[in-house]
């Protein structure tokens, strides 16, 4: 199993500043929309638990397997709107 790390843009440099995911099988056949699965899966774990909700997105960043640089990736944030409802007690008007 691979190590995988990455570092946003805004959040300081390699090795210092790195986050972790979880280790995964990565090698010479790896493709590249894995690694932007990759890429994805670091935004998010971003987002939720080193504060990336307070960055401006678009951001870059950059994926390290077992220590080296396989890219930077622009990962933009997608809002999705949720809605709720619920009846009221009073008659329409």
């Amino acid at each position: 199993m691979s190590v995988i790390q990455y570092v946003a843009s805004d959040a300081g440099t390699f090795p210092e500043d790195a986050y972790f995911l979880d280790p995964r099988h990565i090698d010479e056949l790896t493709s590249e929309w894995e690694f932007e699965s990759l890429a994805q899966d670091a935004a998010l774990d971003y987002f939720d638990n080193h504060d990336g909700w307070e960055s401006s997105w678009p951001l870059d960043i950059e994926l390290f397997v077992d220590g080296e640089s396989v890219g930077v990736f622009a990962v933009e944030m997608e809002y999705v709107p949720r809605f709720s409802a619920r009846k009221r007690t009073e008659a329409a008007q």
